[in-house]
């Protein structure tokens, strides 16, 4: 299975070692395309922008750093909604407030995709050793 992921600070760079190591095939994105450099070396491939990241992938990650950073890639210029579709998740693990994870589950919703809402509580180590504790809610399948 190949994940998408978006956003490597200082979590989101974490879980997605933690993905490659576990035998995932990941593709990352990040605003600063630098900081991909590492991931690749390890056997992430780099999609150009949100949109090919959910249109190469079925599951797409995103760990932003606010709400701006969540609204600007679900729904700016070749974002995430530009290839949201039936049979294409958005998971959103961004610490964000209530009405930006509405209208992000709302548009993801509306263009088919399902859309869980997953925000971590943990910092850099326990994110590098696989030990956040996630806050998930979504819809059951």
């Amino acid at each position: 299975m190949e994940v998408g992921f978006l956003g490597l600070g200082i979590m989101g760079k974490a879980m997605a070692v933690n993905l490659l190591r576990n035998g995932f095939k990941v593709t990352v994105w990040n605003r600063t395309l630098s900081r991909c450099e590492e991931l690749v070396e390890q056997g992430a491939s780099i999609g150009s922008t949100p949109a090919e990241i959910v249109k190469k992938c079925n599951y797409t990650i995103a760990i932003l750093a606010d709400p701006p950073a969540a609204l600007s890639v679900v729904f700016g210029k070749d974002g995430v909604l530009e290839q949201m579709c039936t049979g294409k998740g958005y998971i959103d693990m961004s610490t964000v407030d209530t009405i930006t994870s509405t209208k992000i589950n709302e548009a993801i919703t509306e263009k088919e995709g399902r859309f869980l809402e997953a925000p971590v509580s943990g910092s850099k180590k326990p994110a590098e050793d696989g030990q956040l504790i996630i806050l998930a809610a979504g819809d059951k399948v």
